[in-house]
């Protein structure tokens, strides 16, 4: 089972590395969820939040944000 935390959208600054799950549908509707996770395989976990809270979701991708110093 993946390991990961939703973050939300106005504590990212706290976060030096998190990850962003976007998922875009047909009608040209985008939605965003972000996370933090100490998981390897980034894919696995993006799924795993996919299922969880966006179901039905079929075209998604997953976005690497690091703070810079």
């Amino acid at each position: 089972m993946a390991q990961y935390q939703l973050v939300e959208k106005h504590a990212i600054e706290h976060h030096n590395e998190y990850y962003e799950v976007r998922v875009t549908q047909a009608d040209g509707d985008t939605k965003s969820l972000f996370f933090s996770t100490n998981e390897e395989n980034l894919e696995e976990v993006a799924a795993a939040i996919v299922a969880d809270h966006l179901s039905g979701a079929k075209h998604w991708t997953v976005i690497p944000h690091r703070k810079d110093d």
